[in-house]
C-alpha cells in the first residue's frame, strides 16, 4: 500500500474519527477536520509530522482554501479527499422549518461541494487524485420521516456522477460510497436529530420510528473498522467503482430499488411513451 496524503472532513466521531486513526496507524499523513479541533486532538492526538488536525466550518470558503494551503505546505501534496462530515435531521415535512432543511443541505451537500471545488487547483495540477464522496443507503430509499437526509444523499448521488466525468481527464478518480447502517454513534440520540416540533397528527408514527432507530443502534451490520480499510484499498486502484454499495444491507436494498425501478419503469411505459411527437407519415 503506498502512503498518501488524506484529507478527512467530520473526523471528531463516527466513521471520520475510525478511518482518521487507521490512516495514521497505517503510515499515511492525515489532515482532518472538526468543528472542534480541541475534541480532534483529544481523541486523535496532537500535531505530529503525519497529523494536521484543523476546527472548520464547511460553510466557511475561506477558511477551506486556507486549510487546503496548510495542508500542502505541511505535506506537499493531498491525495485523497473523504468528504465524510454530515448530519442527520429526521421530521415529518410538514414539522421540519426551512431553517432545519437549510442547515442539513449546507453541511451534507453545499459542504461537500465547497470541499471538492478547493481541492482541485491542487489535484489537476498533481494529474492525480482520489475523492471518495459519502452518500448513504437512504440516498437508494427514502424512509419516513428522514425526507431531508435522504434529499441530501441523493443530491451527493447526482452531483458525483456528473464531477466524475468532469475530472477523469485530469487523472482524478471520484467515488460515491453507499454505507448501510454502521456501528457507530450516528444513531445515538445526540446525533439522530429530530425536527424541534412534533405536531400530533405524526407523534405516534415518530415515536414508532425513534423506537426502531434505538433497537437499531448497537446492531448495525456495517463494521467501520472494515469500511476504513475498505477506502485504503479503494484509492489503490487503477480503475475505482464509480459508486459502490457498502455493506451487506446496502447492497440488497440497492439490488431491491433497481428491481423496482425496472419494474414500476416497464408497468408505464405506453404512459410514458404516449406524449411523443408522432411522425406525419406514422399518424396515417
Amino acid at each position: 500500500m503506498s502512503k498518501k496524503v488524506w484529507l478527512v472532513t467530520g473526523g471528531s466521531k463516527g466513521l471520520g474519527l475510525i478511518l482518521t486513526k487507521a490512516l495514521l496507524k497505517n503510515g499515511h499523513q492525515v489532515i482532518t477536520t472538526s468543528r472542534n479541533k480541541e475534541t480532534l486532538i483529544q481523541k486523535v492526538g496532537p500535531q505530529s509530522a503525519s497529523f494536521l488536525p484543523v476546527s472548520l466550518s464547511l460553510t466557511d470558503e475561506t477558511a477551506i482554501e486556507q486549510v487546503i494551503e496548510l495542508a500542502v505546505k505541511k505535506f506537499g501534496r493531498i491525495d485523497v479527499l473523504v468528504n465524510n462530515a454530515g448530519y442527520m435531521v429526521a421530521g415529518a415535512v410538514e414539522d421540519l422549518t426551512d431553517k432545519e432543511v437549510r442547515a442539513c443541505f449546507d453541511i451534507n451537500v453545499f459542504g461537500t461541494l465547497n470541499m471538492m471545488r478547493a481541492v482541485m487547483s491542487i489535484m489537476r495540477m498533481q494529474k492525480s487524485g482520489y475523492i471518495i464522496n459519502t452518500s448513504s443507503i437512504s440516498g437508494l430509499y427514502a424512509g419516513e420521516f428522514e425526507s431531508t437526509y435522504a434529499g441530501t444523499k441523493f443530491a451527493i448521488n447526482g452531483i458525483t456522477q456528473a464531477f466524475a466525468d468532469e475530472v477523469k481527464p485530469f487523472g482524478i478518480h471520484v467515488i460515491n460510497v453507499a454505507p448501510g447502517y454502521l456501528r457507530t454513534e450516528f444513531l445515538s440520540e445526540n446525533s439522530y436529530m429530530m425536527s424541534q416540533s412534533v405536531s400530533e397528527p405524526y407523534k405516534k408514527s415518530v415515536e414508532e420510528r425513534l423506537g426502531f432507530v434505538a433497537k437499531m443502534n448497537g446492531n448495525q451490520a456495517g463494521d467501520p473498522e472494515k469500511v476504513a480499510a475498505l477506502y485504503m484499498k479503494i484509492v489503490e486502484m487503477n480503475e475505482p467503482p464509480l459508486e459502490l454499495m457498502v455493506g451487506s444491507d446496502a447492497y440488497e436494498v440497492a439490488l431491491d430499488m433497481s428491481n423496482q425501478k425496472i419494474q414500476m419503469t416497464e408497468k408505464y411505459q405506453k404512459l410514458s411513451e404516449s406524449v411523443d411527437f408522432i411522425k406525419k407519415e406514422e399518424s396515417r
